[in-house]
């Protein structure tokens, strides 16, 4: 963390006016100096050593959280942010902690650095949700004093504390079980490539193959976006190719894009299961009444927000050093949409 002395050298004034600026000393220094200190300030998270000394003594029992802005009717319905809150909420009360959330729509570039300015003083701890971010921001989140956990995003800088699904064994999963059915030509559907689970996920199907002694094929490793949609343009493209060597199963990194995926394959006349096979990732409330239901790996989100809690407790608490990373496994749930391929003496 800075010094006093250290704000002041980037600023370019002595100590003795930073200083006057954070005590809101009357003329301690015009408009343009004041809002450079305190700029330099919330960028460095520069604590006065007597407020750090009350933060100890006096802790707030309140935990923070810090999430993007989410365009939904209901933050609390949200598919993905609802469920990590419930865990939040739950964890809080079992911990005996309050909880302040900030819904931030600036950058993650801007928000980082504004940490202590939105929670200063209020709370002991945050919680950072679906942060998506860079590298620079990464190492910029790395220098920050306050207490903090990461979810949604599997940074495995070590000075991060995150707690998230396990992207790659989710992938590994899915995939698996597919070959288990006896395909061996299968797609996958990218999520979205600003998203580390995407990559994640793509990594654990890459490894099942790899242990199935199974060349990739780079051409059915398909990009998109985690929505309906983009499973539905994506497969009618692949439909629309060459029917010599299609695949007989996909996995997918999320339910909606595998719905996207059922979907067009039914519009082209062919049959889910019998014809082609789907998985997804996340346990939708749509994966269980698509027709038919499909076959999904669990994203535990509200055992994520419980583990983001305990771990920010124990930063807290019991002084642990930031940067443990807690990766929950997904439960594969069989439902309709696995079969063997045509022609396969794999009988269930």
């Amino acid at each position: 963390m800075a010094t006093l002395r250290e704000i002041a050298k980037k600023c370019g004034v002595s100590a003795m006016t930073v200083s006057a600026v954070l005590n809101k000393r009357r003329g301690a220094a015009g408009h343009e100096v004041r809002d450079r200190i305190l700029t330099v300030v919330a960028e460095t998270g520069y604590q006065p050593a007597k407020k750090l000394r009350q933060e100890y003594q006096e802790r707030q029992n309140t935990v923070g959280i810090l999430m993007a802005y989410c365009d939904s009717d209901s933050i609390a319905s949200d598919r993905y942010f609802g469920p990590i809150l419930d865990g939040i909420f739950e964890a809080g009360r079992r911990q005996e902690q309050a909880t302040l959330i900030y819904v931030t729509e600036e950058s993650w570039e801007v928000a980082i650095g504004k940490i202590p300015k939105y929670f200063g003083g209020r709370c002991d701890g945050v919680i950072l949700m679906l942060p998506l971010l860079t590298e620079a921001v990464a190492d910029s989140l790395s220098k920050q004093t306050m207490p903090f956990v990461l979810v949604g995003e599997s940074r495995m800088e070590k000075s991060l504390s995150v707690v998230d699904l396990d992207n790659i064994g989710a992938g590994y999963t899915a995939t698996n079980y597919l070959f288990e059915a006896g395909h061996r030509r299968i797609a996958h559907f990218c999520g979205d490539p600003t998203h580390l689970s995407s990559f994640r996920r793509e990594q654990g199907y890459r490894q099942a193959l790899s242990d199935w002694g199974v060349t990739v094929d780079e051409e059915l490793i398909i990009p998109g976006k985690y929505s309906i949609p983009s499973g539905y343009r994506r497969m009618t493209e692949l439909l629309a190719q060459t029917q010599s060597d299609l695949p007989t199963a996909a996995f997918c990194a999320d339910d909606w894009i595998a719905l996207g995926v059922m979907q067009a394959v039914i519009e082209s006349g062919r049959k889910v299961p019998e014809d082609f096979s789907i998985v997804g990732v996340n346990n939708n409330r749509e994966s269980v009444i698509s027709q038919p239901a499909l076959t999904t790996i669990t994203n535990p989100l509200q055992y994520i927000g419980q583990g983001a809690v305990d771990l920010l407790m124990a930063q807290i608490r019991d002084g642990a050093t930031p940067g443990e990373k807690t990766l929950l496994r997904g439960e594969l749930i069989v439902r309709n949409s696995v079969f063997p391929p045509p022609g396969s003496k794999n009988a269930w």
